[in-house]
């Protein structure tokens, strides 16, 4: 600190004691300024590494400008167990029962700062007498003590102290800087661990896919080859209730067959790594009802499809799967009380997306029963139907790997709409300055 002494006043001294006081006070603010000097040299240390080893042997360099000492150390925390890192003169044994001693353990276990003038009968820098130990403490934690010792007795003044805690605050910055860049490190190595392990999981998930596809599609259709072969050639020869039983096989049969084309279509998402085209909603919305029209006639539901539907970015395989999967449960819950069952599909332009609807008569969907739906092998006990409940989780998983929405609205008793949003394609230059010129 620049101090100027009472000498009295200035217009009183002779030329010799001016003198004097001017080479005091210059060389008192040349102490000061390097004092500044060591303390800016100490932060550009800590801003430029997370090395704590270089950051302490910075600190015991410069200190020498700020304060003197024969001795400088450390006291750290490593594994869970308490070192002491000499920086500067002899090295320091950590001693047995460290935080019982005289001077350290009080810094360590209450966080309280030691000054010892005349020496202490501590193990740890007992040929020191004079002696000054900060505790290092970041956000309430105490992560260790800094340490400075001479071994001439009354060397330290309360001026010291200040110095010492301007140090120890940089260095507590410094250590909880590091402890929170190796935190993150080991977060971050976990994290790349646990991604393999998903990503070796999912590859045994694919490969278990594959493996019902080959191992169980195959004998399926056999069966219900066979199945068929067997109603047609022998229809005249066999009783009502074999054939009925047969007709069972082959149903069974089908509802499997689709239920191991869900289990596929959810591996084949997780890969599929296509882009995005410019895909027209009129045709993938006609193949999806064309695969229904069986059953919509036997049920005498009625299909209305809105005309002109505009373009998105996607794939037209998976926005028919989207809508032959919104058809299907729209068929599976239209129940039996509606006089007049039909499903409409319509698709709307509202900015950069398109909205799609499937709309539906059927027995609605309570609340409660809402927020679940779209996650997988969910299913509505409401009635008796068949399927894994897969339809929803693969409507959902395909829309969002298209950068989309989906949600649903319903009333019990009145019906459903499910919703999808899908990026609007963009309109081609040519089309577009054609509509300019139509509309001048």
């Amino acid at each position: 600190m620049l101090t100027i002494k009472p000498t009295g006043r200035l217009e009183d001294l002779d030329r010799d004691q001016l003198l004097q006081t001017v080479r005091r006070l210059l060389a008192e603010a040349d102490a000061l300024s390097s004092r500044i000097a060591a303390v800016s040299e100490i932060g550009i240390a800590i801003n430029r590494t997370l090395d704590l080893t270089a950051i302490q042997r910075v600190i015991a360099q410069q200190a020498k400008w700020l304060l003197d000492f024969d001795h400088c150390s450390v006291c750290l925390q490593k594994d869970d167990v308490w070192q002491i890192n000499t920086l500067f003169g002899a090295q320091e044994a950590t001693p047995p029962q460290l935080l019982e001693t005289e001077n350290l353990g009080p810094a360590l276990t209450r966080g309280q700062p030691q000054i010892v003038r005349e020496g202490s009968p501590s193990p740890f820098m007992a040929q020191y007498a004079s002696q000054i130990i900060l505790p290092l403490v970041a956000d309430r934690i105490i992560l260790g003590t800094i340490n400075f010792g001479l071994t001439k007795a009354l060397g330290y003044t309360q001026d010291d102290m200040r110095i010492v805690y301007m140090l120890a605050l940089q260095l507590s910055s410094a250590l909880r800087n590091t402890r929170n860049f190796e935190e993150l490190e080991r977060t971050r190595d976990e994290l790349q661990n646990r991604a393999l392990e998903l990503e070796a999981r999912n590859q045994e998930l694919d490969a278990y896919s594959h493996t019902i596809a080959h191992d169980l599609k195959s004998p399926l259709n056999n069966i219900m080859l066979r199945s068929e072969i067997l109603a047609s050639r022998f229809s005249d020869k066999l009783p009502p209730q074999a054939l009925d039983f047969v007709k069972g096989m082959r149903d069974s049969g089908i509802k499997m067959n689709e239920m191991i084309d869900q289990l596929l279509w959810l591996a084949k998402l997780r890969n599929v790594k296509d882009t995005v085209k410019p895909t027209e909603i009129g045709p993938t919305v006609d193949s999806a009802v064309m695969r229904f029209m069986a059953v919509l006639e036997e049920k005498g539901i009625k299909v209305e499809i809105s005309p002109d539907m505009p373009c998105v970015l996607a794939h037209s395989q998976w926005v028919e799967e989207v809508f032959a999967n919104l058809i299907s449960n729209a068929i599976k819950y239209m129940g039996d009380t509606c006089a007049a069952p039909s499903i409409t599909i319509r698709a709307v332009a509202k900015g950069d997306y398109v909205r799609c609807e499937v709309q539906d008569t059927g027995i609605g969907i309570a609340p409660e029963d809402q927020a679940r739906l779209f996650e997988m092998f969910t299913r509505l006990h409401t009635l008796n139907v068949e399927g894994l409940g897969l339809g929803l989780s693969i409507i959902h998983r395909i829309v969002t790997k298209l950068n989309g929405q989906v949600g649903v609205e319903s009333s019990l008793g009145v019906g459903s709409t499910f919703w999808f949003t899908l990026p609007a394609a963009p309109i081609p230059i040519i089309e577009k300055i054609g509509q300019d010129e139509h509309v001048g």
